[in-house]
């Protein structure tokens, strides 16, 4: 079997070359050829992967309706591929398709480490809860708490000061249970009835936050009731507290970008055949030929002859 026959139909295909074409190539386009066709399998696998994990894990779809997804995803992904193959080797494309790369490595990384990382979230997102629970908590305790502060110190200043014009040390100056005293007890016990109602409203909020806490533990949110975002966010501050996470995720994402620019890096790897050198004079001549046959055309030569056909006619 010769070297032109290695390369199967399919290949052929899945490049957009056509396979009679490719039994006349030389070896070198026979092997770039390959390169190409299975550079271009491994990011469609990876977003057909991708796709069915988006689908089923995070948006909850069905097996079917998951593996349209997929189907779809990896389609568009295949098609963008073989643009970037049917392109010049210019250097903008590259860039574009290094760029589109990377937006589409932070999706398919960020998205396949919402899988793999579903405890881990789960964990997370139960400790961010948890602590914006207490916050909100704390935050109503604090306010209780100073208005029982203020309450208890206006009560104890009523009280020293009814006591003062008891005893005579201040207020009239005389030692007397009066209608002066009689107005500053009143005072001070409707301060003391204040102060004990502030206290039983701290009592009543600290026992909500401890029931708040207590059904929060006995029935946490799960992964599945939380969105997207919530997820991304929990992730996130999973890993910048997690250096062994963070480094993981660094790993993946790297694995994953270079998968996704498997075709650009091949394409920047492999150089022109002889293939390649043979079409590009083949052009060449052809372009020739239509400009030689334009200047043939509209010559006035060419004009001369035609009237002087026609005259004869």
């Amino acid at each position: 079997m010769s070297a032109t026959q290695n390369i199967s139909a399919y290949l052929c295909h899945v490049v957009g070359e056509s396979p009679q074409r490719a039994k006349t190539f030389h070896a070198s386009t026979i092997r770039r050829t390959k390169a190409f066709a299975i550079a271009i399998h491994i990011p469609v696998l990876l977003w057909a992967v991708t796709g069915f994990l988006i689908a089923s894990q995070i948006f909850h779809l069905n097996n079917v309706d998951a593996a349209g997804v997929a189907f779809v995803c990896s389609g568009l992904v295949y098609l963008v591929e073989r643009l970037v193959l049917a392109t010049p080797k210019v250097w903008f494309v590259n860039l574009s398709r290094v760029l589109i790369g990377l937006v589409i490595s932070v999706l398919g990384a960020s998205t396949v480490d919402l899988v793999i990382f579903e405890r881990e979230i789960a964990q997370q997102l139960l400790l961010s809860g948890e602590a914006t629970l207490l916050a909100e908590h704390d935050a109503q305790l604090a306010i209780h708490a100073h208005t029982v502060a203020q309450k208890k110190t206006d009560w104890f200043k009523a009280q020293e000061a009814a006591n003062c014009e008891a005893n005579g040390t201040c207020g009239s100056k005389l030692r007397s249970v009066g209608p002066v005293y009689r107005e500053l007890a009143r005072q001070a016990e409707l301060l003391r009835q204040e102060y004990m109602a502030a206290q039983a409203q701290l009592s009543f909020v600290t026992q909500n936050k401890v029931q708040a806490l207590a059904q929060w533990r006995a029935a946490p949110p799960t992964v599945e009731k939380a969105g997207i975002l919530a997820r991304v966010q929990a992730l996130h501050e999973y890993t910048s507290h997690n250096t062994a996470a963070l480094v993981a995720w660094i790993l993946f994402f790297t694995l994953v970008l270079f998968f996704e620019l498997m075709v650009v890096l091949s394409k920047l790897v492999f150089r022109e055949t002889v293939d390649d050198e043979l079409d590009r004079i083949r052009e060449s001549i052809s372009q020739q030929k239509a400009r030689d046959y334009l200047e043939a055309v509209t010559s006035p030569v060419a004009g001369a002859r035609a009237l002087v056909a026609a005259s004869y006619t």
